[in-house]
């Protein structure tokens, strides 16, 4: 068989795979910051808390993840151990309740630090010296990947309210066993893989020394997470993680040429525009799920949307919008017309600010009265829509940056500053829409911070339009290439 057509249907698996990982996290997420206030009745400062460094957490975690495949284990057999992982912690959540949290929680941040950049490093390793092709894959990544985050968002919810919260963990575990079967079933177009993991440390070991190694590792990371969170100490370890992050890519930067230095010095000013983006939007998953629980009229006919389910309504557009997206970056790739990351991550957030104005708009009504589905359904519309201009982009972007066998890194790298550092702000910024005589939301505090919001992202676009415009009319090569 053809070795391009061999890796072509590799990918298919694994965009197969991450389409119920996201099944398995967003189903998850949908329900977690109801379960901790209204099934744990965590106060909602400290539930954004937990949620906040819990989805730090998971971003943190892929660093070392993706450290030990670039140098050892490979992207396969990290993602393996990710899918096994991910299953236990979603099961732990949906048996223990109260004593089975943090250690839930621990099994999940461990999993998704596994998965995570390995899994998409699989992406760009099927498709070696074909950029229009890895653009087009980075898209249907991500759109497979919300197939997976709709249906769960409508079922766990639905399952949480109308069964039990078990019922709804239980089902973003099953979702994540089909994607370890979807893994499994890849193996029979990889065979050329293995020559690129042949002859190292790792591999010589035999299956029994790796497997032992593989739990002892687990074992120690699980008691150092759970402490962490536990001690809500993601703060502190931000800052030694950024540091050891910035060593990371110093040492990838000296041995990259000279084009590739030049592209990674941008994507770090992309980057930090991508990691505020993120900031603001992750409030779809926290504090704007609770906005809409108290404050948006939630009724059709008979039926009670489940205020969890009205964050599917994000990978939807991302589902729709994405796919269109997909086969424009490939028509114009055809043409060799590829617009450049930066033109692109602007269109991202003035969709941000635009919808973040529907949901503000939205709250200053709610001061008077719950207000109808209209506006926040038209918001997350927009925030959805906006996501298909960044993480594709800028992950297609970095693949193509890369030096040689950095890319798990380069990518956990970014994660770091768009998943951890921006969901641990962004748990914070949640804090905003608290009364804080109240302990909880009021419509006021959601419409000040929320307009707050909004006005960020509007100054972002204007510097990042700005910049976009001054490398067009100044032909700066390097910024357009990226």
């Amino acid at each position: 068989m053809d070795l391009k057509l061999t890796q072509r249907r590799a990918s298919y698996f694994i965009i197969a795979m991450i389409m119920w990982e996201f099944f398995s996290f967003y189903g998850m997420q949908a329900i977690l910051i109801l379960y901790l206030t209204q099934k744990l009745h965590i106060a909602e400062t400290q539930a954004y808390a937990i949620f906040g460094s819990f989805t730090s957490l998971i971003y943190v975690t892929p660093i070392i993840g993706g450290w030990l495949a670039d140098r050892y284990c490979g992207y396969r057999y990290a993602a393996s151990w990710g899918c096994i992982l991910i299953i236990v912690g979603h099961l732990t959540l949906g048996t223990l309740t109260h004593s089975g949290l943090y250690l839930g929680l621990g099994f999940l941040i461990l999993g998704i630090g596994l998965f995570k950049s390995n899994a998409i490093c699989l992406i760009g390793d099927c498709y070696p010296g074909d950029v229009p092709g890895k653009s087009a894959a980075f898209a249907w990544y991500y759109v497979s990947g919300n197939i997976g985050a709709v249906a769960s968002q409508w079922l766990c919810p639905y399952l949480a309210q109308s069964v039990s919260w078990h019922w709804g963990f239980l089902a973003a575990a099953i979702g994540m066993l089909l994607g370890l079967l979807m893994l499994l079933m890849s193996i029979p177009f990889f065979g050329w893989y293995k020559s690129k993991w042949e002859n190292n440390k790792w591999t010589n070991l035999s299956a029994i020394m790796r497997l032992l190694i593989s739990i002892v590792l687990v074992v120690v990371a699980l008691a150092v997470v759970i402490f962490v969170l536990y001690k809500l100490l993601v703060g502190s370890l931000l800052i030694v993680v950024t540091i050891l992050a910035a060593i990371s890519f110093v040492m990838i930067f000296k041995k990259a040429n000279k084009k590739q230095r030049e592209s990674l010095l941008v994507l770090i000013g992309l980057t930090l525009f991508a990691t505020a983006f993120w900031i603001i939007d992750q409030q779809g998953s926290s504090s704007v799920v609770l906005f809409i629980d108290h404050f948006v009229i939630r009724n059709l006919g008979n039926f009670s949307i489940p205020a969890g389910s009205y964050q599917s309504i994000n990978p939807a557009v991302v589902l729709t919008v994405g796919s269109l997206v997909a086969f424009i970056w490939r028509y114009l790739g055809r043409r060799n017309i590829n617009p450049p990351a930066i033109s692109k991550l602007t269109i991202g957030l003035l969709l941000l600010t635009a919808g973040f104005f529907c949901i503000a708009t939205a709250a200053q009504s709610a001061e008077l009265r719950k207000v109808a589905m209209l506006l926040p359904v038209l918001g997350l519309a927009l925030t959805g829509a906006a996501e298909i201009f960044v993480d594709p982009v800028l992950l297609s972007s970095i693949t193509n940056a890369a030096p040689e066998r950095s890319e798990g890194q380069l990518v956990a790298i970014y994660y770091l500053f768009t998943g951890a550092i921006a969901n641990y702000l962004a748990g914070q910024m949640a804090n905003f829409t608290v009364d804080p005589t109240k302990g909880v939301g009021t419509a006021q505090t959601y419409h000040q911070a929320y307009s707050q919001f909004y006005w960020i992202t509007a100054a972002a676009f204007i510097i990042l339009a700005i910049w976009s415009l001054w490398a067009h009319f100044s032909k700066n090569r390097i910024t357009l290439a990226v």
